[in-house]
């Protein structure tokens, strides 16, 4: 089942919803187990893209900034086994800090 959600990063804050946006800052289109492996560490996002696993479409520099809004699990905690356990994760795990002066819609289409 394909999952499509966004957040928006706006007075170092996160908002996230599912479905899409109509104007998005940044797509980034993947598959489900690989944007899972990703989030657990087991996939570079570099190398993600770089093999055509992870496409971007819209402001390159704001995928570069994703990795500073949440910051990697720590060695030794449980992965995350659903694209819902990541949603739902994402106000605790977000990173105020590293929005500073930030003001963007992050969309994810995600396919299975």
């Amino acid at each position: 089942m394909a999952t499509q959600y966004h957040f928006r990063v706006a007075n170092e804050s996160i908002e996230v919803q599912m479905g899409t946006h109509a104007s998005p800052s940044i797509t980034i289109t993947m598959q489900e187990s690989d944007y899972l492996d990703m989030v657990n560490g087991k996939l570079n996002g570099q190398m993600a893209f770089m093999t055509g696993k992870l496409k971007i479409a819209g402001d390159m520099g704001l995928a570069l900034k994703l990795q500073n809004l949440f910051p990697a699990a720590e060695a030794g905690s449980p992965s995350l086994e659903t694209v819902q356990e990541v949603i739902d994760g994402m106000p605790e795990a977000f990173n105020a800090g590293a929005a500073k002066g930030m003001n963007a819609v992050f969309q994810f289409d995600l396919t299975d």
